[in-house]
């Protein structure tokens, strides 16, 4: 069986908690204590009750380490992807700051002299 080709097109970028607390102006505990609070969040730090299984707004990345006492260990990190960061940030009354759009971004059409005297 083969795999599609635009497999690697449908993945999102995802944000873990660190990189999301940066974006939403806050440290990484504190962001997860307020998430803890709302009900997004178990106190694992993975997601809680309803959030579980929303692929659309956050997913768990899994992994194993190599533990000095314990041997390989397992764990799960929670990644927010672009609509769970928005998600959150409106939950948590958090106004994210916004990108243009690309067509408000258009370049202004300069003309300078040398253009002038050949045209």
């Amino acid at each position: 069986m083969s795999q599609p080709r635009d497999q690697e097109a449908t993945m999102h970028a995802t944000y873990t908690l660190d990189q999301a607390a940066a974006l939403l102006n806050l440290g990484r505990n504190s962001l997860a204590r307020r998430l803890r609070e709302a009900g997004v969040l178990g106190t694992d730090n993975l997601p809680a009750g309803r959030y579980r299984g929303r692929v659309n707004l956050v997913i768990v990345a899994t992994g194993t380490y190599w533990h000095p006492i314990c041997g390989w260990t397992h764990y799960g990190r929670s990644e927010f992807t672009d609509a769970g960061l928005d998600h959150i940030a409106s939950k948590l009354g958090i106004e994210l700051a916004r990108l243009p759009c690309a067509s408000a971004q258009q370049v202004p059409h300069t003309h300078n002299a040398r253009n002038a005297q050949h045209g």
